[in-house]
């Protein structure tokens, strides 16, 4: 499945395994995001509001949440997914309950509704997804994954964005790189003066692929 082809007017969570989920959702959002000139900074990858306004039924959703919560709980908030050398990758998945913004059925930042018409939700049930990367002992860098992918739109534009996703999807899915997606990949991260080739690439991943079952586990439910 395409996630770029997904319909918008079903509900997503019937037909749709949580990576694909995901992706769909960090995609759409990047398109509105970029054609609007939006900050759309600090959002969870997920929420419980979004979704129902996608026709899905409420149950449902928080069915979905509480299945999502319990596998994390199970086996951990962090996940290991690159180690090279002295630079150390987890993935954070993290569920909290709070206030957000919505536009259509998307979530938006609070200074984005100075410029489009944003409903006010709250108590809303989140999923929060991040990179928590340690450069050395000393030095630690947490990113949000939305906003990653909402820079990466600004600046590279959205086939780069789809590439990086798709990197995503086959490495968790097939436990794999399309080599034109790593090339991608690997020249933002040289631009920026890490200095790594495809093999080392793969290499660093090697870790991460003992948790690819875990993160099967999590993403492949619908």
């Amino acid at each position: 499945m395409d996630f770029r082809e997904v319909s918008t007017n079903e509900c997503p969570i019937k037909y749709m395994d949580t990576l694909h989920l995901i992706l769909f959702i960090l995609y759409k959002r990047a398109i509105l995001c970029s054609s609007l000139n939006l900050a759309c900074s600090d959002l969870p990858v997920l929420a419980t509001t979004p979704l129902i306004a996608r026709n899905c039924d409420r149950i449902d959703v928080y069915r979905f949440f509480r299945r999502m919560r319990r596998i994390t709980e199970k086996i951990g908030n962090e996940i290991e997914i690159f180690s090279l050398g002295k630079l150390n990758v987890h993935l954070s998945i993290e569920f909290t309950t709070g206030n957000i913004k919505v536009y259509d059925t998307y979530m938006v930042s609070d200074v984005d509704c100075a410029k489009i018409p944003c409903t006010s939700v709250n108590n809303v049930t989140t999923l929060y997804m991040r990179l928590i990367i340690r450069l050395s002992d000393k030095n630690l860098v947490i990113l949000n994954i939305p906003d990653i992918v909402i820079w990466l739109t600004k600046v590279y534009g959205i086939d780069t964005v789809y590439s990086v996703l798709s990197l995503v999807h086959d490495y968790i899915e097939k436990g794999a790189f399309d080599e034109h997606n790593i090339d991608e990949v690997l020249s933002i991260v040289n631009r920026w003066g890490v200095n790594i080739n495809r093999d080392s690439f793969v290499n660093a991943t090697l870790p991460g692929r003992k948790n690819l079952v875990i993160l099967r586990e999590i993403l492949s439910h619908t």
